[in-house]
């Protein structure tokens, strides 16, 4: 009995052993393959009176042409997240490996009176056209200083020029000054993910998801994921950005509140639930953005407030 009992003790052993090492590799981790290029830097082309110019939150989409086009936040110092970021850059190239971009000015500006700041672009083709989805803040006075509800919105170009606000923004409003938008299709269903703050009251960073049949209409908010720190303004779940890939799917976040040059990614078999515990690493980057070609590879973007301008490197999944 006693040699049955190790015996079986050991095909158990050796089964969890084999169970953990599978679950080990159920999924990949991505490795900044090479050095950041500085493909865009805004002191080099805006105003020489004022060489502070920074860049943040931004989106990279392909033209049917095949130029790439970017944009995103800009402003300088001194900071001011809600008087100096009223504006996103557009720049363009023929290729991701380009080292510097050409700067085509602004993409669009605030409206006075209706739109507070414009954050955190992202953009996307959809049939024959491409959409912006982009955050312009709350118009009440004391918003910068709590919970605020931020505003979530549209706009459409035909062109990647020109573009036109969607006439019933915002498409939705949540707490924590709701912003950071990124849009997954998956199995026809369009997933919007963005981050808040859990509630009005409880100020945990978390990443929120809605999901729809289409880019107009979309259902409730659920929590996809949560940060155990207490910061304001949901600023430790930053700049959220999902990849699907052999059948896993990575949330990549920023830490801005309490790392600031750290995104952290995590894995999950669900596109709605990514728990705490699946931490894949932490990449010491801000606002990351990752972009494929089928040419060129895939790339990661680095960006912030203590950066002058847009970042890009190769990146690999081991």
């Amino acid at each position: 009995m006693k040699k049955m009992s190790i015996t079986m003790l050991t095909i158990a052993f050796t089964f969890c052993q084999h169970a953990m090492a599978q679950q080990e590799k159920s999924f990949e981790t991505p490795y900044i393959k090479g050095s950041f290029v500085h493909i865009f830097n805004p002191n080099d082309t805006r105003s020489k009176e004022d060489t502070t110019w920074y860049t943040n939150d931004h989106s990279f989409v392909r033209s049917v042409d095949g130029i790439w086009h970017a944009y995103g936040i800009i402003g300088h110092h001194p900071i001011r997240p809600w008087g100096g970021e009223t504006r996103f850059f557009h720049i363009t190239s023929g290729s991701l490996m380009q080292r510097k971009w050409k700067d085509k000015g602004d993409a669009m500006s605030v409206k006075e009176g209706k739109e507070r700041v414009l954050w955190a672009p992202h953009v996307i083709k959809d049939k024959n056209a491409f959409y912006m989805f982009y955050n312009i803040g709350n118009m009440q006075k004391d918003a910068p200083n709590y919970a605020s509800w931020g505003q979530l919105c549209m706009a459409k170009s035909d062109n990647l020029v020109d573009w036109e606000r969607y006439q019933l923004n915002p498409l939705f409003s949540d707490p924590g000054h709701a912003r950071d938008s990124y849009i997954m299709k998956y199995k026809s269903k369009y997933y919007y993910y963005y981050t808040r703050t859990y509630n009005e009251v409880d100020h945990r960073s978390v990443v929120a998801v809605r999901t729809g049949p289409d880019l107009l209409h979309w259902g409730g908010p659920k929590i996809v994921h949560i940060q155990p720190y207490v910061v304001d303004w949901g600023g430790d779940a930053e700049s959220p950005f999902v990849v699907h890939r052999n059948g896993i799917f990575y949330l990549f976040i920023c830490r801005a509140m309490t790392q600031y040059n750290q995104t952290d990614v995590y894995w999950s078999k669900d596109p709605e639930n990514f728990p705490e515990k699946n931490l894949v690493c932490s990449l010491p980057i801000h606002a990351a953005e990752i972009i494929y070609d089928k040419k060129e590879g895939w790339f990661i973007s680095n960006t912030g407030w203590d950066k002058k301008g847009l970042f890009l490197a190769p990146l690999e999944w081991r």
